[in-house]
Order: C-alpha cells, then sequence, then structure tokens
C-alpha cells in the first residue's frame, strides 16, 4: 500500500495556473457580455432570434452561463487561492492490491482493482479506465511522485498505454450539439425545424444523463448538472408550442 500527495511546489504551480485561467475567463466573458449588451441595442433580432419567448431564454441563459460564473469568480477572487490550496494539502491518492483510492475534501472516489481495464497516458494525466466508457478516475500529473505512483499501478497488472486520441472525445461532441440545440430553438423559424431540433435535443439529453451518471461517486455533486442537461429540451419545447399556438 502506498500514499502520495500533492507537494508544496506543485500546489503553488496548480493555483497559479488556475489564477491565470480564471483572469483569462473573466475578461473573455466580460468582452462577450459586452458585445451582447450592444447588440440587443442595436440589432436585438440577432441575438434574441425569431420567437418573443426567447428573449426570456436568452437573457436566462447569459445569467447562468457567464453573469453568475463571472460574479462568483469575483467575489471569491481573493478566497478561491486559499480555499484550493487547503483543497490540494488534504487530496491524497492510496494505491493497493485491492484498488486505487482518491481522498479529497468531502468526497472519496475509488475503483477496485478487478474494475480497472487500462491506463491510459495523456500531457495531463493518468486515466484509469473501467468496462464502463464513462466511468473512469483521472490522477494528475502534478501529484508527487506520479512516475512512482504509475510504475506502482502498472505492477499491479494494470496495462499502461498512451492515449491514441483526446479521452472521450464525443463528451465534447456532445457540449457542442447541447449547445448547438439551443440557439437552434432560438432562431428557428419553421415547426418542422423545432420538431427535428426538439428530437435531437431529447436523445443528447438521455445520453448525457447516463455520461453523468456513470461515475456515482460524483453524483452529489452533480444534481444541477443532470437537470441542466434537459435546458434544451425545455426551451424547444417552448418555442415549438409558442408557433403551434401561434
Amino acid at each position: 500500500m502506498a500514499f502520495y500527495m500533492y507537494g508544496e511546489e506543485e500546489i503553488e504551480g496548480i493555483i497559479r495556473a488556475q489564477q491565470r485561467l480564471r483572469l483569462r475567463f473573466c475578461v473573455a466573458v466580460f468582452i462577450l457580455l459586452l458585445a451582447a449588451c450592444v447588440v440587443a441595442l442595436t440589432r436585438p433580432e440577432w441575438i434574441f432570434g425569431a420567437h418573443e419567448r426567447a428573449r426570456l431564454w436568452v437573457i436566462g441563459a447569459l445569467f447562468v452561463f457567464f453573469v453568475g460564473p463571472l460574479g462568483e469568480n469575483l467575489v471569491r477572487w481573493r478566497s478561491r487561492p486559499a480555499r484550493l490550496r487547503e483543497s490540494l494539502a488534504r487530496t491524497s491518492i492510496e494505491v493497493s492490491e485491492s484498488g486505487i483510492r482518491m481522498e479529497e475534501p468531502g468526497q472519496i472516489r475509488q475503483l477496485a482493482r478487478g474494475e480497472i481495464v487500462r491506463a491510459e497516458e495523456t500531457p495531463w494525466g493518468l486515466y484509469l479506465r473501467t468496462r464502463d466508457r464513462y466511468r473512469w478516475m483521472l490522477i494528475s500529473k502534478r501529484i508527487g511522485e506520479f512516475d512512482t505512483l504509475k510504475r506502482k499501478i502498472g505492477e499491479l497488472g494494470v496495462p499502461l498505454m498512451q492515449a491514441a486520441s483526446a479521452p472521450n472525445w464525443e463528451e465534447l461532441a456532445g457540449v457542442l450539439i447541447f449547445t448547438a440545440t439551443m440557439i437552434c430553438a432560438i432562431f428557428a423559424h419553421s415547426i418542422a425545424m423545432l420538431a427535428v431540433n426538439l428530437g435531437v435535443a431529447i436523445l443528447i439529453a438521455i445520453a448525457g444523463f447516463k455520461v453523468v451518471s456513470a461515475n456515482p461517486d460524483n453524483l452529489p455533486k452533480m444534481r444541477w448538472a443532470r437537470l441542466g442537461i434537459f435546458l434544451p429540451v425545455a426551451m424547444t419545447a417552448a418555442m415549438l408550442w409558442s408557433r403551434i399556438r401561434g
């Protein structure tokens, strides 16, 4: 049995990287919201689409996906690094013959040795894969003694390999289609197009719900995500109903 934790140098490196990422996010969101306000005042049809009801949906989406996260980042700009430092300092990974256990504040993730079919190495860490493609564990490359940890996992008989492509690339494709269905719901004019979009949104919602639910260890933190997956369905259904009645 062996334990691995983040060292001070790794923790400070992660915090600096997170701060840079948050700064870029805040700048990008501020520019996007400023542009949205200008477009809403000068060319409202470009952002509010073809339906009267779309206005509230667009404003709601802007607040949920951009205004809210921006406000949270600004309010917690000073406190978040300290919280992240404490969280990383208390994170540990246990490698034993029975499996891999990752303990973080408020969460424990574990995979039994019999569940792990292979380990895929990427530039940012090691993905431990199970037979369920969407149940996995990521070990960051910044963890202390990463090479020793990787060797220890290999000694358990877990095949180690380089990832041939981005892990679960279809999840990224799903996010893009998820976004496209919301945009289509806002700008589509015809009932037929909205009906097709509703069917696609339902399929994406079902698939997304399955993916999010594949890791039971994550479920306590993913309640809102599991509901949010159905947002395009609700949007498209509302727009379609409006067009049918109108």
